[in-house]
């Protein structure tokens, strides 16, 4: 990092330009949890400041590898563009529910999920993404939390999907668009490259772009091993991101209505489901090792 500073601090005051003393410089360091002390310096006097974090393009780039911050800064972003159309828009009686959010899909929906194609996401975060998604929701459809009304109600009434799906089709159209492009460019040397020396850790290891995006079409019902194949013909690959979509949110749907209707009693329980039930007291369980930590109480 000193070498490249060096030729790039030297070059430019070859032409007579100066590097600005409030430039910070940034290492990401591996393992992420332990941050890297780096020091730059920007002639002889002069030592850059090292940063944590910092803002590039309107996204956050941390020295730890995670988008935690990128997704709070989103957050308040799409909260702030939300806020400002309170009483303007989702106040007024004289405005249809469908010119609603389609405004919130156009100004708030892109505002949070800019630049969402490159996120490596955890559960936790989509579970943020979701709720302030369907808080925005229920805010313009009107619904409290005193009618106790479900997420997939809302949505129904809404016309829209979860923010999964949103994420998913943004992320496979992205990846169609990089594998389309030609072997000599950085994007794809990048994405499709890997490194020649050296191991994964073992006990969980921090989650790549790739181990995400083979999770995601898998459960899209896709085969990563065709990728490069199906993404050439942009037309019939984006037709296809779309119905493999739509089948992934109906099938989450269709899960989450039947572990509602399981728990009211309105539905057996059906292993597939992700319900396995106890024999000696008839209690669902969510997972299998659920239940078997269940029935050692039992015995």
């Amino acid at each position: 990092m000193q070498l490249l500073f060096d030729r790039f601090f030297n070059a430019a005051r070859r032409f007579g330009l100066t590097v600005s003393l409030k430039t910070e410089a940034m290492c990401q360091s591996y393992p992420p949890s332990q941050s890297a002390s780096v020091r730059i310096a920007a002639g002889d006097d002069v030592v850059l400041k090292p940063a944590d974090k910092f803002c590039y393009l309107a996204s956050y780039l941390s020295n730890t590898i995670s988008v935690d911050s990128d997704i709070s800064s989103r957050l308040a972003k799409a909260g702030c563009a939300f806020g400002k159309l309170q009483r303007r828009l989702w106040d007024v009686h004289d405005v249809s529910r469908e010119t609603k959010v389609t405004v919130y899909q156009a100004a708030v929906l892109t505002t949070l999920l800019y630049g969402c194609e490159t996120w490596t996401l955890y559960r936790r975060s989509i579970r943020r993404l979701d709720q302030f998604h369907l808080r925005c929701l229920r805010k313009i459809a009107g619904i409290k939390w005193q009618d106790k009304v479900t997420n997939t109600d809302v949505l129904q009434i809404c016309g829209t999907t979860g923010i999964e799906a949103f994420l998913l089709q943004a992320q496979l159209r992205w990846v169609g668009h990089v594998m389309r492009m030609p072997d000599d460019r950085i994007p794809k040397q990048v994405f499709c490259g890997q490194l020649a020396v050296g191991t994964r850790p073992q006990c969980g290891p921090v989650r790549r772009y790739k181990d995400s995006l083979k999770e995601n079409m898998k459960k899209c019902e896709m085969q990563p091993s065709t990728l490069s194949i199906d993404s050439q013909d942009r037309s019939n690959w984006r037709s296809h991101c779309q119905e493999a979509v739509k089948q992934f949110e109906d099938a989450r749907v269709a899960v989450l209505q039947h572990k509602r209707a399981v728990r009211k009693g309105e539905a057996q329980p059906t292993s597939n489901l992700g319900a396995w039930p106890c024999n000696s007291c008839s209690r669902i369980c969510h997972s299998r090792i659920g239940l078997h930590s269940h029935q050692l109480a039992h015995r």
